[in-house]
């Protein structure tokens, strides 16, 4: 059995992937960057793409082009900015614009209803994730008493990444909802999960006590690293384009097996060119160092504490970002090459498949895998929804 979905705010695709993987199937999408747009519509041919801005879509003309009923669609899901909700009233909602895309997509779930609906990487909530655990929530509940006018009930929640098998440190606010009447329950009385703390070593990543929220199965993945994610990746120096090459050896690994199904060479594996000084930098920057373990002569100014960092082979990445071709931005340096990543070793530390190939140029290949939902935290997200409110 399938279900059914529409990804408003899709980018690239990561979310859409995941939730193919877990038994969706996504019916409508729609982002407005061209760039991003493009990927998306190569990568998934079979659905129906709206490269427009969400504020210039009328859901009652799509509500009834696809010849959608009320409570017939299983699953709306997006990513709008919340930042004007600190401290929100009603009122203040309203007026103010930083909320239009949030109204926008209050609008498409209030208009299509669906039995469900996921926002995620709630940005203007992120310094909210201590409070919710101590009840100080006045944007949440702004946002709540917004949903529950048209009768949804709503729970936010933390995900972090590496519980679903993704090899990175990723955090985020979740904010799922339902107006299925035997549901609404549960979102009132579950627990909402966090996971805390540093992870050194697999031992210790297979022996943390994980405490999920209930909606979630107790699933645990195997534990995958950096290097356990792009070790079969061809060697590549900067400047220098492998892409289209052949894999450098056989799967060795569950991931790797995992990142290779449906693919038998390598894509967007392109190094970042990098100039004399920036090399040389480079080259005495141990795993786990940074900017702070160069020569005082070699120390840049930065902003970014992690910045000019070597990525630990045995460790988890830090969380990708749309510049990981940029030393300056952080953690970025591959574990044992002298240069950034590409873009095909970040897709594979966001859990993207080597089938799934990104188009653009290199900026917008950037926002493209780092601005996107891991697809492996996709489809745990997926199946949560189906088992917990679906089935």
């Amino acid at each position: 059995m399938k279900f059914t979905s529409i990804d408003l705010f899709s980018g690239a695709g990561g979310l859409t992937f995941g939730l193919k993987e877990s038994g969706f199937q996504t019916i409508l999408a729609s982002d407005f960057d061209k760039q991003i747009s493009n990927t998306f519509q190569k990568n998934f041919k079979n659905v129906k793409f709206l490269c427009d801005d969400i504020k210039n879509i009328n859901f009652l003309d799509i509500k009834r082009e696809i010849k959608l009923k009320d409570n017939e669609l299983d699953l709306i899901v997006g990513g709008p900015p919340c930042q004007g909700f600190s401290m929100a009233n009603r009122k203040r909602i309203e007026d103010d614009p930083r909320n239009l895309l949030f109204r926008n997509f209050y609008n498409a779930v209030k208009i299509l209803k669906p039995k469900c609906f996921l926002i995620e990487n709630v940005a203007g909530l992120k310094s909210e994730e201590i409070s919710l655990r101590t009840k100080q929530q006045p944007a949440t509940h702004a946002i709540s008493n917004y949903f529950k006018s048209i009768d949804y009930e709503i729970k936010f929640l933390t995900f972090r990444s590496e519980e679903f098998g993704v090899p990175q440190f990723r955090r985020r606010v979740l904010i799922i909802g339902t107006n299925i009447e035997k549901k609404k329950q549960m979102l009132k009385t579950d627990k909402i999960g966090t996971l805390e703390g540093k992870y050194k070593s697999y031992e210790s990543l297979k022996n943390e006590n994980h405490n999920q929220s209930e909606l979630f199965t107790n699933e645990k993945p195997n534990p995958f690293f950096v290097w356990d994610a792009i070790s079969d990746l061809p060697k590549v120096k900067a400047g220098e384009n492998a892409s289209g090459k052949k894999y450098v050896s056989d799967p060795k690994n569950d991931y790797q097996k995992q990142m290779r199904k449906n693919s038998n060479k390598v894509e967007n594996h392109t190094a970042t060119p990098h100039d004399k000084i920036a090399l040389e930098r480079i080259k005495l920057i141990k795993q786990g160092q940074n900017f702070k373990d160069l020569p005082k002569n070699l120390q840049t100014k930065s902003v970014h504490s992690g910045a000019w960092g070597r990525l630990e082979a045995n460790g988890l990445a830090p969380t990708i970002t749309t510049r990981f071709d940029t030393p300056s931005v952080g953690r970025v340096i591959h574990p044992y090459q002298d240069r950034t990543i590409t873009v095909r070793e970040a897709a594979r530390i966001q859990s993207f498949p080597d089938s799934f190939i990104f188009y653009g140029n290199r900026t917008s290949q950037g926002m493209q895998v780092g601005n996107s939902v891991p697809p492996l935290v996709g489809k745990a997200i997926g199946k949560m929804f189906i088992k917990q409110f679906l089935s």
